[in-house]
């Protein structure tokens, strides 16, 4: 387990990695895409969903650098800080790449587009190292346990 400990810490930076780059993508796209005469960045919705996206992007690296640096500190066990590392970066991620193949439109999906390969490349990291349900449940027993803890 504590192995895993640190692949899933792993995962969840590269997961870090993808979702930073979906959200270069979004903006890209948001300032180059012209309708009805202005850009899609000034659509409201098209700022929300850069917003939304930036923000998952720095609440994500917060988390996998503090289970990197928990380990780092040669702390015996980070299960609980790797599994939510790599659960919230890997979600943010899928649906930041999500929210960039919507802002592409159709192109989005076509084979090979960065938008569609970034969504296939995000959806295998919801699933290394335990998937996501997993992650849940490995978090789940970790705050009980520290609920057990804090009472005694």
């Amino acid at each position: 387990m504590a192995t895993l400990d640190v692949f899933r810490a792993t995962v969840g930076a590269a997961a870090l990695g993808f979702a930073r780059h979906g959200l270069d993508l979004l903006l890209q796209q948001a300032d180059a895409r012209v309708i009805a005469g202005a850009a899609l960045f000034e659509s409201g919705m098209t700022q929300a969903a850069i917003a939304e996206s930036a923000t998952e992007v720095e609440a994500a690296a917060l988390l996998v650098y503090r289970a990197a640096w928990l380990k780092d500190r040669s702390t015996p066990r980070v299960s609980r800080e790797a599994s939510m590392a790599k659960l919230y970066a890997t979600e943010a991620a899928g649906r930041i790449a999500d929210r960039c193949a919507q802002l592409h439109g159709g192109r989005g999906v076509v084979r090979g587009h960065p938008a569609e390969v970034l969504t296939r490349e995000v959806r295998a990291l919801r699933v290394y190292e335990g998937a996501s349900e997993i992650q849940r449940i490995v978090i789940a027993r970790a705050e009980r346990a520290r609920q057990q803890q804090g009472a005694a």
